[in-house]
C-alpha cells in the first residue's frame, strides 16, 4: 500500500478486491469517458459564461444590429447557469464518488455557490459589480475543479 500510484485512488485496491462476481451494465470504462466528456463540457460552459461576462459591456450596443438582443437578457444568463450546474453535478459527482477527494467537491459547490448568487442574486442581494465579481469567481473555480477532477479520473482509470 505504500505504492504512490495508490495516493490518487486510495480505495482503489479495495475496490479491485471486493468486485462483484457480475459485470455491472455499465462498464468502468463508459462511466469514465462521460466524466471525462461532461468535465470537457463543464470547463467549455463556464468558459463560455465567463466570455459572456467579461464582453457584454463592450457588445451591447452591437446585439440589435446582430439580432442577438436575447443573450443580454437574465434568460440568457439562467441557460448558461443551468448548463454549469448540469454539466458540474454529472462530472463532478460521478468523479467524487471515484477519488474520494472531499477537496473537489467542496469547490464545486463553491463554484456553483458564487455563479448562483451572480445569476439570481444580482438585483436583490448583490450590486451589478458584484455580480461580475461573483460570476468571475464562480466559473474560474469550477474551470480549476472540473481539471482536477479529469487529472483525477485519469489517474483513477490508469490503474
Amino acid at each position: 500500500m505504500n505504492d504512490p500510484a495508490h495516493n490518487c485512488c486510495p480505495d482503489l485496491q479495495v475496490e479491485a478486491e471486493h468486485q462483484h462476481a457480475h459485470a455491472s451494465p455499465v462498464s468502468e470504462e463508459a462511466i469514465e469517458k462521460a466524466i471525462l466528456s461532461f468535465d470537457n463540457l463543464g470547463i467549455a460552459a463556464s468558459t463560455l459564461c465567463l466570455i459572456h461576462c467579461m464582453a457584454m459591456p463592450f457588445v451591447i450596443a452591437f446585439l440589435p444590429f446582430l439580432g442577438l438582443q436575447f443573450l443580454e437578457g437574465h434568460q440568457s444568463h439562467i441557460w448558461l447557469a443551468g448548463f454549469i450546474w448540469t454539466f458540474a453535478l454529472f462530472a463532478i459527482v460521478p468523479g467524487y464518488l471515484k477519488h474520494r477527494k472531499i477537496g473537489i467537491l467542496i469547490g464545486m459547490i463553491v463554484g456553483l455557490s458564487f455563479v448562483s448568487l451572480a445569476v439570481f442574486g444580482a438585483n436583490t442581494l448583490i450590486g451589478d459589480r458584484a455580480e461580475l465579481y461573483s460570476i468571475t469567481l464562480g466559473n474560474l473555480i469550477l474551470v480549476g475543479v472540473h481539471w482536477k477532477n479529469r487529472g483525477l479520473c485519469k489517474c483513477c482509470a490508469s490503474h
